[in-house]
């Protein structure tokens, strides 16, 4: 950052405010990097807090009134490199140029500070000794105008020569031999954030290809009025943003539903074949005799119509035993009618809640206190916490991650929940199963199949060296059955071994493999169960 001369009865009333801060222990650091504004939070016996606008949506400096409502998670490097190099320590001098400010900062043991959720952890901690007359040999110089009166910097801090023309300096206190750092911002609609440690090594960059910041800075003549605009202008933006991203995932949510609605609907569709099926196996087992063994299909009477109905078969099976094969899957078909009932009936009141909520979050206002409890409301309908991250889910992030504006990338499988909340991930068909289980899926997870039939890869994630629950496991293994040729059976036996063992030949068909080391569960299908399981479902 380049020192601009001439810029202390810009920034006069503003160095002025700031003169308040040095000594002052740094005991938070905030960032909304969707707006841009960033805010440290000093406090000396009493909390101030310095704020910046370096855009995209807000812009300039000023004292503000508080922290901004919508913010940055600590996991944004932004946030997480202030935490982890200003937070804790003292301001050892701050310096309002025409082309930015700088704050260094420096010293450190453990102190109290505030985390995101408003509680207090530890943090690196200054003890200060009693402000006394500088000792010989510090150098202490007079101040250029701006430049807020201060304790010289550490060795490497790298602060401009400072001129004479402020007036008295502030004797330093006495600090600690920590390494300090040293923050630059850059306040405008393309402003930035540039973090740099006691050699003047930069440490972060934000927006990480930089900005593009006016030749000079309008600083404002009453710091505290400009930072409570600034406050307010940052959460008014961001709550914007946060009504239409919410808005989003809660559109996406109804259209999950709706296509749940669709397939169930289908299934049961499917009642109707119920007596063909039965039809088929009845005229199939008493004319077998006549179907020549190895054919792959057989031309069958039809007695109550006097037609012929032609009928697909396994060459490698004998025809009257094939005739089980109709009679199952029409006891499967009946069977399944009652949960499949249910779940429609339990998607369509989802559908009706969901819509009511779409409507709410319409009508809203744009402010954190009114979104809150809709973002909770959507929660409970099944929208991810994932989803309203991804989103902006209020009080969370208050920013989009890069690209979040391209529609994510369809993921092999459907997520599902057992009812300690561990995720059971389901294949979505052959190749998906493939994906699932050779990508996706790790060496220590769970991997199931319905055994002995065509169906879905189910994993379990699991940490690495723990073993499945037992209540999972039952959960999985009913999932594995639901979605598998044994849909409608009262009891199914479920294959499952540790995904390390499980192998994909070369050449084999779209979701077929091998395993070894194989366990089974013979696992009765509860009707309760399985609707919970099915509300659960995470549309990927």
């Amino acid at each position: 950052m380049e020192d601009h001369p001439g810029s202390a009865a810009q920034g006069g009333a503003l160095a002025e405010a700031l003169a308040r801060c040095v000594g002052a222990r740094i005991d938070a650091a905030h960032a909304n990097p969707a707006t841009g504004l960033v805010a440290l939070a000093v406090y000396d016996g009493t909390r101030r807090v310095l704020g910046a606008g370096i855009g995209p949506r807000v812009a300039g400096a000023g004292i503000l009134p508080r922290l901004p409502r919508l913010r940055a998670g600590a996991s944004h490097p932004l946030v997480a490199a202030m935490r982890a190099h200003l937070v804790g320590r003292r301001v050892l001098a701050i310096e309002v140029r025409s082309d930015g400010i700088v704050i260094v900062a420096g010293g450190g043991d453990a102190v109290m500070v505030e985390n995101d959720r408003g509680s207090a952890e530890a943090a690196p901690r200054l003890e200060v000794a009693e402000v006394a007359a500088p000792e010989p040999g510090l150098g202490l110089a007079a101040a250029e105008p701006g430049l807020v009166p201060a304790a010289v910097p550490e060795p490497g801090l790298g602060l401009a020569t400072p001129e004479p023309g402020l007036g008295p300096v502030v004797p330093p206190p006495r600090l600690g031999s920590s390494p300090g750092a040293r923050l630059e911002l850059a306040p405008g609609r393309r402003g930035e954030a540039r973090l740099l440690d006691a050699a003047g090594h930069l440490i972060l960059r934000w927006p990480p290809q930089g900005g593009a910041p006016p030749a000079a800075i309008a600083y404002p003549a009453d710091p505290l009025a400009a930072g409570a605009a600034l406050v307010e202008a940052s959460d008014d933006a961001a709550a914007g943003q946060e009504k239409a991203a919410l808005a989003r995932a809660v559109k996406a949510r109804r259209a999950a539903l709706e296509r749940r609605a669709e397939a169930v609907r289908g299934d049961l569709g499917r009642l109707g074949s119920v007596a063909r099926l039965q039809k088929t196996g009845q005229l199939l087992l008493a004319q077998a005799a006549r179907v020549p063994r190895g054919a792959a299909k057989a031309l069958l009477d039809d007695w109550e119509t006097g037609g012929k109905i032609e009928v697909a078969l396994d060459p490698s099976r004998p025809a009257k035993a094939q005739a089980e094969v109709f009679f199952a899957k029409a006891r499967r078909y009946q069977r399944g009618e009652a949960v499949m009932r249910a779940r429609l009936a339990e998607t369509e009141r989802a559908l009706s809640a969901i819509a009511a909520l779409e409507a709410d979050v319409a009508a809203a206002e744009a402010r954190p206190e009114s979104l809150e409890p809709l973002a909770q409301r959507a929660r409970s309908l099944g929208v991810s916490r994932a989803e309203l991250a991804g989103a902006g889910e209020p009080g969370t992030s208050g920013a989009r991650a890069p690209g979040a504006g391209r529609p994510a990338p369809r993921r092999p499988f459907h997520a599902y929940r057992s009812a300690s909340g561990a995720a059971i991930l389901v294949g979505r068909g052959a190749e998906d199963n493939d994906a699932l289980t050779t990508k996706h899926a790790r060496p220590h997870d769970l991997w199931l199949h319905a055994k002995g039939v065509t169906g879905s890869h189910v994993v379990v994630p699991l940490a690495k060296g723990a073993s499945c629950p037992a209540d999972v496991l039952v959960d999985a293994a009913t999932l594995a059955a639901h979605f598998s040729d044994a849909r409608g059976e009262a009891v199914c036996e479920v294959s499952y071994v540790q995904r390390r063992y499980v192998r994909k030949p070369r050449g084999a068909a779209p979701g077929a493999v091998v395993f070894d080391r194989e366990k089974v569960i013979a696992v009765r299908i509860e009707g309760d169960r399985l609707s919970r399981l099915l509300a659960t479902k995470e549309e990927g």
